[in-house]
């Protein structure tokens, strides 16, 4: 099951290396509580996959989601990430496979109160310039076929990976984006072209029907006297008690949030985080260990936005009150060793580059330039005392200029907190 992509280690002097299939960024063994436990390639340099799905399944395995030629394929560990099955791809009862928009397959997994797996994901465009429509299937036999697809959103909206939830009612809920643009081909996406804005949908009767939130979610600026932007990509949680925390992605360094205190149905405008942040997607998690919530995402100062560093640093932070504060900043990858970064002050404002693009800093200010610069889409699955993260790893150097791949790092939970 697992005699391909095994990455064995070599050690010398100290220092822990690999080639292609293991370990890229020299890691001092001697530093227990900065290296991981094990890091490597899911996906070479050059497989065109982003955005792949982490998460866990039945029976202490992990499985990656991800997208070839545009069908829905999954993958294997037995053993906390070291190790994957070849590919396989997704297919329904009655022998259909499952066909994607592209091969970013922008999966959950979730397991149903009933205890049934369900999938909500990425399906076919139904008009051009746009991503496709958001499409949910059940499966009774533990993830070996799948049900005939259900339409949560039948035209255009985005759930972002490992983003929808199942509350603790038993109520199914998936918070989408879409963008709205004059343009009509692939540059409609561009963020000086459009408005992306959230809303959620919801289902009470297990994937069978769904329902559209009363809110739509975008951020306005000074009442709208300063106009309105992006509140996208959304994350959620849910508290003690049933009220909801939901994340957002914007253009104006940090993230913002917004909660809901009746299940998803309605939501209170976005507000500052103070947590820095590009404009780029943010995981948030319940570590099941330990019932604190864990953060990972780009966090970045504006300078760096503005100079083609905006997804060069990857950290986390842990929030023990349930996201009213974070601490425990930590850099799973970064161009140098900053671990905590301020976000902007003041009257909010747009951050944008002229000339969007990534660009390798001065190698006296980052010392562990040059190196990758698009570092995003984490996903996250826990194993005991242990937890393991895929993330898009491209736009760097040597094999990976102009190229991407998957990079996973399993790390102790103790790591997460700056523990030895």
């Amino acid at each position: 099951m697992h005699s391909t992509r095994r990455q064995f280690l070599a050690t010398t002097g100290g220092i822990v290396s690999a080639g292609l299939g293991g370990v890229t960024r020299l890691t001092q063994a001697a530093d227990e509580l900065s290296a991981p436990l094990y890091e490597g390639y899911l996906l070479p340099p050059g497989s065109g996959v982003k955005e792949v799905t982490t998460v866990n399944a039945p029976n202490g395995e992990y499985w990656t989601w991800y997208g070839i030629n545009n069908r829905l394929v999954r993958q294997r560990s037995r053993d906390g990430g070291r190790t994957w099955s070849e590919p396989v791809t997704q297919k329904t009862a009655s022998g259909e496979t499952i066909p994607l928009a592209r091969d970013n397959a922008h999966l959950t997994m979730l397991t149903l109160k009933s205890g049934a797996l369900a999938i909500v994901y990425g399906a076919p465009a139904a008009r051009p310039g746009r991503d496709g429509t958001v499409l949910f299937r059940r499966s009774g036999d533990g993830g070996v076929t799948w049900s005939a697809a259900t339409a949560i959103d039948s035209l255009f909206a985005v759930c972002r990976t490992q983003a929808a939830r199942v509350l603790s009612t038993g109520r199914i809920v998936v918070p989408v984006m879409k963008w709205i643009s004059p343009s009509t081909g692939g540059d409609s996406e561009g963020a000086n072209k459009n408005l992306t804005y959230s809303w959620v949908y919801y289902s009470d009767d297990e994937g069978k029907s769904w329902h559209r939130s009363l809110s739509e979610l975008f951020i306005s600026l000074d009442e709208g006297k300063r106009g309105i932007t992006h509140f996208e990509e959304t994350v959620l949680e849910e508290l003690p008690g049933g009220k909801l925390l939901m994340f957002g992605r914007t253009e104006l360094g940090q993230i913002y949030k917004t909660y809901s205190e009746d299940g998803g149905i309605s939501w209170k405008h976005p507000v500052p985080t103070g947590l820095a942040s590009s404009y780029a997607p943010s995981t948030l998690i319940r570590i099941p260990q330990t019932g604190d919530l864990l953060l990972v995402w780009n966090q970045v100062s504006a300078e760096e936005i503005l100079n083609g560093l905006h997804r060069h640093r990857l950290s986390t932070a842990i929030s023990k009150d349930q996201g009213e504060t974070w601490g425990h900043f930590r850099n799973l990858e970064s161009l140098d060793n900053r671990a905590q970064v301020a976000a902007p002050t003041g009257v909010p404002r747009v951050i944008r580059m002229t000339n969007y693009g990534y660009r390798q800093p001065d190698p006296t200010e980052y010392p562990h330039a040059p190196g990758c610069l698009r570092i995003c889409y984490a996903t996250v699955a826990f194993s005991q005392n242990e937890a393991a993260i895929t993330y898009d790893y491209g736009s760097g150097v040597g094999p990976l200029l102009n190229r991407h791949s998957t990079r996973i790092k399993v790390l102790s939970l103790d790591w997460f907190y700056g523990r030895s």
